[in-house]
């Protein structure tokens, strides 16, 4: 058998294919699983969060206030232009338990804010002479407002402020000083007036020892600081300018604002309207009142003395000194002398006047301008042409007197004395004190008078005119009967008219009465009729409608 099966070998058909090697691939081990896509998505989610809010986080400044009143922490924002740009996270005391330090943390895009010159404040509701201001703190609760600074320098702790600042860094506009010698009832905050248009405010104010004067910071909002030029004048615009001097009563305010919290007013010289517009910082002096500030240049003031030999009551300091109408100048100060050879005393007046005033008329009356003492020879030459000093009544309801310099008629010969320091201009009496004389010597004359002997005379005159009536002839008589009788029946005319037309019982006055009630009736009924027109027009065409028809229960009443 084992040769029949090796003698016939097995088809290819029937003989089974031979198995092919496995390929084996091996798994690469950095290939991570679906699975792990769960727990790595969150980290790479919290990842990308931390980084986010790492970089908009900005840095942490802490900045001391008196009080924390309104502040609270995660709920009070700072912001700059109304943009919130932090919050504040922590309220605590300082060591000494006399301040409030307030932490505040800062976004990322703010980072540029924390630097030396950058100011913070409160923002609460506030009322003051600039106005109200942070209402809308009311609804939103206070919050710490910036202003930010320019500074490269970079900080962490401020000191805050505790009113806000009134010009902002970068606000359009221009400052200016003006000097004071009073400050009235100005303050930080108070308005400036352009032709009575507010046109910027007080910044603030500081009293200079050495000087003796205040230096007052003005604003000037945009577009309004071109109104200011080198020839413009301030002067102090608060409250009622009451003036009651030669002139009469004069009462000069701005605006309501003013009068209440005080102002300051300013006007350019009509020369100087063409001028540039005068540079941040520039000086000016705040005159006392409007007359004052605008008035031309005086120059300086030229000091002069006069000697009154009579009682100077109503000439006050500050009183006018006039020249023919002009007012030139005013008293500075008066003084009580005595006299030994005369035992008078006589009131000395030392008045301040300003001859550039007089414009041409001194220039015509010096020969040379270029002169020492021009004003001395100036005045010198006045006095000789009969120039003198007189008290004169310049109010006769108030008594208030000035300084007339005048040329007097038949005045004796005099000259400016100018032994002292100080020229004295001679004087002559005042109109009152001419007139005291006269009328002292009318009364005199009066008291001359012989008014008893003239009452005798009078009562001998009428015994005489008696006498005389009695010795009328009996036609005469009767005549003045008849006036009598006749003034009689006159009178008794008068007193029926009287009782006719003036008593309460007359016919008249009852007439009178009777017409003026129906005249009353009668305007009512007219007011009556406006009423209806008023609520039915359409009358005045379809007339008036018929009567509505009574209701059942109408009838039965």
């Amino acid at each position: 058998m084992t040769d029949e099966t090796d003698a016939n070998p097995p088809s290819p058909a029937s003989v089974p294919a031979a198995v092919p090697e496995p390929l084996v691939t091996k798994k690469n081990p950095l290939r991570l699983s679906l699975v792990w896509i769960v727990p790595i998505l969150p980290v790479i989610v919290g990842a990308s969060l931390l980084l986010r809010s790492y970089f908009e986080i900005g840095p942490h400044v802490v900045i001391e206030f008196r009080t924390a009143e309104g502040l609270e922490p995660g709920k009070t924002q700072v912001r700059y232009k109304e943009v919130v740009i932090g919050h504040v996270d922590t309220v605590s005391l300082s060591s000494d338990r006399q301040r409030v330090l307030v932490g505040v943390q800062l976004v990322g895009g703010a980072a540029g804010v924390a630097v030396d010159d950058t100011l913070f404040w409160v923002v609460r509701p506030r009322i003051g002479t600039a106005g109200v201001s942070g209402l809308g703190t009311f609804f939103s609760g206070a919050y710490i407002g910036v202003d930010a600074g320019v500074s490269q320098v970079t900080r962490r702790n401020f000191v805050g402020l505790e009113v806000p600042p009134y010009v902002l860094r970068g606000e359009p506009g221009r400052r200016f000083v003006l000097h004071a010698k009073d400050l009235g009832s100005l303050d930080v905050g108070s308005p400036i007036y352009y032709r009575r248009a507010r046109v910027g405010r007080v910044v603030g104010y500081a009293l200079d020892p050495q000087a003796d004067e205040l230096q007052i910071q003005i604003f000037i909002e945009a577009p309004y600081e071109s109104l200011v030029t080198q020839q413009a004048r301030f002067w102090n615009a608060s409250g009622l300018d009451v003036t009651l001097n030669a002139s009469g009563l004069t009462l000069n305010a701005q605006t309501l604002a003013s009068v209440i919290t005080g102002g300051i007013a300013f006007e350019r010289l009509p020369a100087a309207a063409t001028l540039p517009a005068a540079p941040a910082g520039s000086p000016f002096y705040l005159f006392h009142d409007r007359k004052t500030a605008l008035a031309a240049p005086d120059g300086p003031p030229f000091t002069i003395r006069m000697v009154f030999d009579q009682s100077v009551r109503g000439l006050a300091i500050g009183a006018p000194v006039d020249f023919l109408g002009i007012e030139i100048g005013n008293v500075r100060s008066m003084a009580l002398l005595y006299d030994k050879q005369r035992q008078r005393f006589p009131m000395e007046v030392t008045a301040d006047i300003y001859p550039l005033r007089l414009g041409a008329v001194r220039n015509a009356m010096l020969d040379s301008t270029s002169a020492a003492n021009t004003d001395t020879v100036f005045m010198k030459k006045l006095v000789e042409r009969g120039l003198r000093a007189q008290v004169r009544t310049a109010n006769l309801l108030t008594g208030q007197q000035y300084v007339a310099l005048d040329f007097i008629a038949k005045a004796a010969p005099a000259t400016l004395d100018t032994r002292g320091d100080v020229p004295i201009v001679p004087t002559v009496p005042g109109t009152l004190s001419e007139l005291q004389p006269q009328l002292a010597e009318i009364v005199g004359k009066l008291s001359k008078v012989p008014f008893d002997d003239i009452g005798e005379g009078l009562q001998a005159t009428l015994s005489q005119a008696r006498s005389a009536i009695a010795q009328l002839t009996p036609e005469a008589q009767k005549a003045l009967a008849d006036v009598q009788k006749t003034l009689t029946s006159v009178q008794e005319t008068l007193a029926r008219l009287d009782r006719n037309l003036l008593d309460s019982g007359a016919p008249v006055q009852r007439n009178v009465e009777q017409t003026l009630n129906e005249l009353q009736r009668a305007a009512q009924s007219l007011r009556v009729l406006g009423d209806y027109l008023q609520r039915h027009p359409e009358s005045m065409l379809r007339g008036k409608p018929a009567d509505a028809p009574m209701s059942g229960s109408e009838k039965s009443r």
